[in-house]
């Protein structure tokens, strides 16, 4: 359990906005690189993880949310089964991810759904959009290794519906952690749908191969941390892109802007069923060409 949690930590250094709490290969043609949206939210995280929206009451429909920090933060939007409040959701995550308890992340799963997210930097701000339903829904910074239930922020979503449309080069999951099958190229530049049908939370993260290393290289390191054995990994931690969590049946869309070259595409979200293996370690990667 400690080695795989150590994984988990290693994606988290990429940025990942699960933080210790987004699959497959690109679905179908290349779609229009945009995605309408008639109204934005500007989004701040705080020095000390907490959330500021423009305006906490939206309506239903796509929903473009601008996200800036005053440091590294893990933007991420959720919704609470009815009668899961913030302490429980905040108590099951803390041991989930600190006290690698499967009990705690299972209720978590149960009583949590994930629509999404992006991490940001004091240097790096992001957009992401996302289809909203009426309802009330969370909002926090995943980065804290503790999360605090009074930094939760609960914003409303009601009336008429904005409409709009999620669109881009579509990445999916399938399974329970696989990607989908189809063309593994996509430009170094422009929107991508993450959509999750699958029956398992997930999040991408896309990390460049190092120079000179290839899927082979890949695919043996993985083998050697199933193994027990500890090595670096065969990738350029400075080049990456990583999402928040969508759980089943969840889309958002997101822009991206990557060097061309090499890639490859996991998701390392804990299986609460595996004894906390991450997914990636279950052959949930593939490898990705950028350009």
């Amino acid at each position: 359990m400690s080695r795989n949690h150590r994984l988990i930590a290693v994606v988290t250094a990429l940025g990942t906005a699960t933080a210790g709490l987004v699959a497959g290969a690109l679905a179908g043609p290349a779609q229009a690189n945009t995605a309408t949206a008639t109204q934005t939210v500007e989004v701040f995280v705080k020095r000390d993880h907490n959330v500021d929206m423009s305006t906490t009451e939206l309506q239903p429909g796509v929903t473009k949310f601008a996200i800036s920090s005053r440091r590294s933060a893990g933007f991420q939007i959720a919704q609470a089964a009815s009668g899961y409040n913030k302490r429980e959701a905040a108590r099951d995550i803390n041991r989930a991810f600190n006290e690698n308890n499967l009990r705690a992340l299972r209720r978590f799963e149960a009583n949590m759904t994930l629509l999404g997210g992006m991490p940001t930097t004091a240097k790096k701000s992001a957009t992401m959009s996302v289809k909203l339903a009426e309802g009330t829904y969370w909002a926090l910074d995943t980065m804290p290794r503790r999360l605090d239930p009074a930094k939760i922020l609960e914003f409303t979503v009601a009336g008429e519906s904005v409409g709009g449309r999620l669109s881009g080069h579509v990445i999916r999951a399938t399974g329970e952690h696989k990607w989908g099958k189809a063309s593994p190229r996509i430009p170094t530049r422009g929107r991508i749908v993450f959509r999750n049908p699958s029956s398992a939370p997930h999040f991408i993260a896309i990390v460049k191969l190092a120079r000179g290393k290839t899927m082979k290289d890949f695919r043996a390191w993985i083998n050697e941390q199933k193994q027990g054995n500890q090595s670096p990994p065969p990738v350029n931690f400075n080049v990456t892109l990583d999402t928040g969590v969508i759980t089943t049946g969840q889309s958002m869309a997101f822009k991206y802007r990557l060097p061309r070259g090499r890639y490859v595409l996991t998701c390392w979200w804990p299986d609460s069923n595996m004894g906390g293996m991450p997914h990636a370690l279950m052959g949930m990667y593939r490898g990705l060409r950028v350009g």
